[in-house]
């Protein structure tokens, strides 16, 4: 539980250093269909519009990159919906990772400012998933929401964290609120 308050302080830390007021504007095109086809999901705040995407890292031949299997990168809806990379500290503090090949062409995944809760990029009917508990129940990660205290000044507090996804066999949606 320490470790996971922790993980939310300084994700809230980083969030907060990029929150801008700001509304997404629909139809703004910024993903190719290529791109979300490989898209495993993505983290968004509520102080901006600005997206963090995890997209599956393949070769030519429908292989995960062993080196790096999941690429990690911004959206940055709140200026021109242009792609940018993450920051060193960024990704060592909030949204990078850590893995491990595990059986087959699957990769134990551990998000850098949340390491308790593994994921597990794999394939499945032919598409590759984060498989991960929600609510206890093995599901496909999907989305992300943090939810940040708009009280807060100088040191910004996480109300809580969504977690939603589709169990992989029933494609039944779950959800998950995670309070601090």
């Amino acid at each position: 539980m320490k470790t996971f308050i922790s993980f939310l302080l300084v994700l809230g830390l980083i969030l907060h250093s990029f929150a801008q007021a700001t509304t997404i504007v629909p139809g703004k095109a910024t993903h190719s269909a290529k791109t979300a086809s490989r898209q495993l999901f993505y983290l968004q705040r509520s102080k901006d519009a600005n997206t963090v995407v995890y997209e599956a890292n393949e070769s030519a031949d429908r292989k995960l990159n062993p080196s790096k299997p999941v690429e990690v990168y911004w959206i940055r809806y709140a200026e021109q919906g242009q792609r940018e990379d993450l920051s060193r500290i960024q990704w060592q503090l909030a949204y990078g990772y850590t893995h491990q090949p595990i059986a087959g062409e699957s990769y134990e995944v551990r998000l850098n400012a949340f390491p308790e809760r593994v994921l597990k990029v794999q394939y499945h009917q032919g598409k590759v998933v984060a498989m991960t508990t929600i609510s206890g129940q093995r599901a496909c990660l999907q989305k992300v929401f943090v939810q940040l205290d708009p009280k807060a000044r100088l040191v910004p507090k996480v109300k809580y964290v969504e977690m939603f996804g589709v169990e992989p066999e029933s494609g039944r949606a779950v959800y998950e609120r995670i309070i601090p």
